[in-house]
Order: structure tokens, then C-alpha cells, then sequence
């Protein structure tokens, strides 16, 4: 039997379109295998993803939609493609219209609908991922707890614009719209004009917008276990992300660059020539910028440390790379330039170790049980449960001072942020425990005596 006369075969014929049975049974063959495909992931695959990632009944109709969509417009490029009934969209004149057939805005519309298909899916899953480690690092007071509202970042707004960038430029590359723009560009290099089409910026913008979703995930994700295996504290964590993010970023802006034919050289020279002028304008800047990068090395202060300077006290959020956020006890964000961290004197309380000692000073009246008064205070220092059991607080008798024996309870805490709290109760507590147990707090007394001046005596008496 003669199989190459069999499958070329005519069937029927629409218009100047011969239909051979070969292609018809291709097609039909190609037609049934989509449905069977899309039946199994309608009704079995998506199920399951569905399952898994906990997703709502909204996303659910959205992502089944896409994909029936999606199926259709396979489905419609291999009756086309199959039986060669693609055809041109020709102009009143006859001439075609810029060779643009039905198959391109098929395959137009195809890449649409995938990169929304993609973005739902791609979106749901990393959110899902990156919530189920958020819960994890929120239960184990990690950085997110301690970054507060920057950690709410939607993922979509990560992976939404790569996905429908990547869909334009296929668009366009498909439209045949890809033009050069090199004419408009004049910082280009000679040897590059004329190659910098749309798509290469649209390319370059990209590759920007892909290496920021591969930051994100090196450093949400990825890093994660690493430094959960290895303790590494949030301090150290988030200083290794920016460090990361800062060299990753460089990289891909000059190779970015490169990629699209500007001239660095040019550049280079121009930027030399700016910064020498507004240098000694920007001077108090780069050196936040430099502190910046020193604090991010040698971590003497942390993301999470609780730092005093000049009376003021409070938790280091974020090192910027030219200033800090540090929240106060009164949950007030202040902004600090990063040189003020390096240069001036900054008390850390929490750098070598999460616990710190303070002290609470009172005084008791003369003839006082000084062995009595010992024990109340160290009683009422280990009834608090913020402070800790060990080290062990203790007494010191300071002094004997004017109007009474000064004492002191020194004690170790780690709710440092809080502290002036726990003395207050401290107080509260050694109050309650003297009038108990009669013992006195005396106040400052004062003996005045008043001398009668003489009587005075007049010459003429």
C-alpha cells in the first residue's frame, strides 16, 4: 500500500486551501491529544496543586480559566499550522499588511495568557513558601519579626513584571515591532549603533528585574536552612543578605549595561568629572555610605541590637547603606546616619550577650536590720520574672550617707528595651516588702537654728 499516496489524499477544499488527509489525521490526532491533556489537568494535576498549596476558590477559578484559554489557543495554532491554513491580513490594496498572519496574533495572545498563567501559579507558590518560613522565624523571634512592616512584601510584585516583560518581548519579536533606537541614544558607542533594538532594552530590564526575583529567593529562601543549621543570629543574617544584594546588584547593572552598548568609558570619565564638583557637597554622604559598608563587615552593630546614644535608647530595625532605623522605647522610629554609629561612642547593649545588668538604689533609715534589708531586696529581685535566675542578683551596701544606709540591688535582664518597667516594678515590689516588714525609707532632715541679733542702742540715748 501505497502510504504517501494515501496521506495525500484530498479531502476537501476551502477556498485556495486544499485539505489532504494526511495533515486532517494529524491534526485530529493533535486536537484529541490536547483534550485528553487538558482533562487531566483540569480535573486530576491542578487538583493537586490546588491541594497542596492551599490556594482560595477564586484562584482556583482564575488559574482554570488560564489554563482552558491557554489549551484553546494551542489547539487553534495546530488546526492551523496543521492543515496550512494560516493566512495573511492584506490591505485594501491587496499588498500585505506588515506579513502579519493569523497564527502570529495567535501566538501573540498564546504568550499573553501563559505569562498569566504563570504569574498565578509562580505567585501562589513562592507566597506560599515564603509565608510558611515568615510563620517559622515569627515563632522563633527571627528577622521578619524584627524588620517589621518590610516584610510584608508581595511576591507578585517580584514575579509580575518579569513575566509579562518576557511576554511583550515575544510579542513583539512575533509582531515583527522590533526596531533600533540607537539614533536616540547618544552616549552609545559607535561600534554598537544600530544594535540596540527594543527587545535588547527590553532584555536588559529583564535581566535587572530577574536577578532582583534570584536575590529575593538566594536570600528568603535558599539561605534559610543554612543559617538555621549554623546559628547564625539575625544580625549576621541580615548583614550577609545586604552584603549579597549590594555585590549581586553591581554586577548585573554593569553587565546590563555592557549588554546594551553604552559606553562605560564615557561614563566613567563624565562621572570622575561630576563627582569632583559636588564632592566636597556630598562629602558628609559617601562618609555615611562608607560607615554604612564598615558596619555591614564588621557587625558591631546588628539588626536587632539595643544601642544607647546620647540617652537615647533603642532597636536597630535597619542598616541602610547610608542610614539606620532605630525604634525607641515610645515605638518611634528615628533615622540615624550610619557615621554616627562607627565615629561616636554607642553603648550596644546586646553585641556579646542578650542579657545585660542595671541596678536599683535605695536607702533605709539608721538603726535598720541591715541583714533584713538584704533579703528583701534580693527576695523581690528573684520574684520578678524578667529578671534571670542566673547570673543571681545580690546586694551591695554602698555607703552610709547623710540621712540613711544606701543600698543597691544589682540584677541581670534581657528585656533591656524595657528596663526602666522592670525597675519600676522592682520599686513597687521593695515598697510593699518595707512597709510589711517596718522598715523605713528616710527623707533628708535639716537642723535650722535661728540666732536673735543683739539689741542695738541709739548714740543719743
Amino acid at each position: 500500500m501505497d502510504f504517501t499516496a494515501f496521506f495525500n489524499q484530498e479531502v476537501f477544499t476551502i477556498g485556495e486551501i486544499t485539505i489532504k488527509l494526511g495533515r486532517l489525521i494529524f491534526v485530529t490526532v493533535g486536537v484529541v491529544f490536547l483534550y485528553i491533556l487538558g482533562f487531566m489537568l483540569l480535573r486530576s494535576w491542578l487538583d493537586r496543586f490546588f491541594l497542596y498549596e492551599d490556594t482560595t476558590d477564586k484562584q482556583k477559578k482564575r488559574v482554570r480559566r488560564l489554563t482552558t484559554i491557554c489549551l484553546i489557543l494551542i489547539a487553534a495554532l495546530v488546526v492551523l499550522l496543521g492543515l496550512q491554513a494560516d493566512f495573511a491580513f492584506s490591505s485594501l490594496d491587496g499588498s500585505p499588511l506588515a506579513r502579519i498572519k493569523l497564527s502570529t496574533f495567535i501566538q501573540a495572545f498564546l504568550i499573553y495568557f501563559i505569562a498569566r498563567l504563570v504569574d498565578e501559579l509562580l505567585s501562589n507558590v513562592l507566597t506560599h513558601r515564603y509565608q510558611q518560613r515568615r510563620e517559622q522565624q515569627l515563632k522563633e523571634g527571627g528577622l521578619y519579626q524584627l524588620q517589621g512592616g518590610s516584610s510584608q512584601v508581595r511576591v507578585s510584585h517580584i514575579v509580575q513584571p518579569i513575566v509579562y516583560l518576557l511576554a511583550l518581548t515575544f510579542i513583539i519579536q512575533q509582531l515583527g515591532l522590533d526596531t533600533s533606537i540607537s539614533d536616540f541614544l547618544p552616549w552609545t558607542s559607535p561600534e554598537n549603533a544600530g544594535l540596540i533594538t527594543i527587545n535588547r532594552i527590553l532584555s536588559a530590564i529583564l535581566i535587572l528585574l530577574v536577578t532582583r526575583l534570584i536575590l529575593w529567593v538566594l536570600t528568603e529562601i535558599v539561605l534559610y536552612p543554612y543559617y538555621k543549621q549554623k546559628e547564625i543570629n539575625v544580625g549576621s543574617q541580615y548583614a550577609i543578605n545586604r552584603l549579597l544584594t549590594y555585590f549581586v546588584l553591581l554586577i548585573a547593572v554593569v553587565g546590563t549595561l555592557q549588554y546594551v552598548g553604552i559606553n562605560l568609558t564615557v561614563l566613567m570619565g563624565g562621572a570622575a568629572a561630576l563627582l569632583v564638583g559636588i564632592g566636597l557637597g556630598l562629602q558628609q554622604t559617601f562618609n555615611d555610605l562608607i560607615c554604612g559598608i564598615i558596619l555591614l563587615f564588621e557587625r558591631t552593630v546588628e539588626v536587632g541590637d539595643i544601642v544607647d546614644m546620647n540617652d537615647l535608647v533603642g532597636t536597630v530595625k535597619k542598616i541602610g547603606i547610608r542610614t539606620s532605623l532605630v525604634e525607641t522605647r515610645d515605638n518611634v522610629s528615628v533615622i540615624v546616619p550610619n557615621s554616627k554609629l562607627v565615629a561616636d561612642n554607642v553603648i550596644n547593649w546586646s553585641h556579646f550577650d542578650s542579657k545585660a545588668r542595671f541596678k536599683v538604689g535605695v536607702g533605709v533609715a539608721y538603726g535598720s536590720d541591715t541583714t533584713l534589708v538584704k533579703n528583701i531586696l534580693q527576695e523581690a529581685a528573684e520574684k520578678h520574672n524578667r529578671i534571670v535566675r542566673h547570673p543571681k542578683p545580690f546586694v551591695r551596701f554602698v555607703n552610709f550617707g547623710d540621712s540613711s544606709l544606701d543600698f543597691e540591688i544589682l540584677f541581670w535582664t534581657r528585656d533591656l528595651l524595657r528596663i526602666e518597667d522592670v525597675k519600676s516594678d522592682l520599686r513597687f515590689a521593695i515598697d510593699k516588702a518595707f512597709r510589711e516588714a517596718d522598715v523605713s525609707i528616710p527623707f533628708p532632715q535639716r537642723d535650722l537654728w535661728i540666732k536673735q541679733a543683739p539689741p542695738s542702742f541709739d548714740k543719743e540715748d
